[in-house]
């Protein structure tokens, strides 16, 4: 993300305009909208992603300089990254950093998420059958003691996320889900 940013702010550069920060979320959503838009509002361009690539930028990598008041300039060493952006984009490389692993952007992803990596779905997907009654719990953020209607709210806001991100790999596995969790007694 951060690469992509300083490309983008040398495109601005190149053009003869100032690299404004209304004009730096404008140019890096356009050029990078799976980057840099919302994930629930694709349409939209997150103007936080922005901000926080352009702070890491600034600060810690040391790629840009100058201020939202004045605007922003590439250090050499940003041009050096930009460039290199560049040319990668230009032989349809994707440019890649260190690998660093995604966080979720918000709750609802972070649900995905959990669902995807839990062993339960795993040995669903692996076609391992029915899930256990204690297994079923865990899954659910619960114990043998947590009452079947907080497992349900569980399951429900597991749905719910399937239902906001259109996930139709999880809503089989949370069909059962539900119909194991019918079985389980108040």
């Amino acid at each position: 993300m951060d690469r992509l940013l300083v490309c983008a702010a040398k495109r601005i550069l190149d053009a003869g305009e100032d690299c404004a920060f209304e004009r730096l979320v404008c140019e890096c959503y356009t050029l990078f909208p799976g980057t840099f838009g919302f994930q629930r509002y694709p349409r939209w361009p997150d103007a936080l992603r922005v901000d926080r690539a352009r702070r890491r930028c600034h600060g810690e990598l040391g790629w840009l300089e100058g201020s939202t008041k004045e605007g922003f300039r590439l250090t050499p060493s940003g041009k050096a990254v930009a460039r290199e952006v560049e040319a990668r984009l230009d032989t349809g490389r994707a440019p890649r950093g260190p690998r660093v692993s995604r966080k979720a952007r918000d709750r609802y992803e972070a649900v995905l998420q959990y669902i995807r990596n839990s062993p339960e779905f795993l040995r669903f997907s692996r076609g391992e059958g029915n899930i256990s009654s204690s297994r079923l719990r865990s899954f659910l953020g619960g114990t043998l003691e947590t009452p079947k209607r907080i497992l349900r709210q569980n399951l429900n806001l597991y749905l719910e996320a399937s239902r906001i991100y259109d996930e139709p790999s999880v809503v089989p596995f949370l069909d059962l889900c539900g119909k194991e969790l019918k079985k389980i007694k108040d």
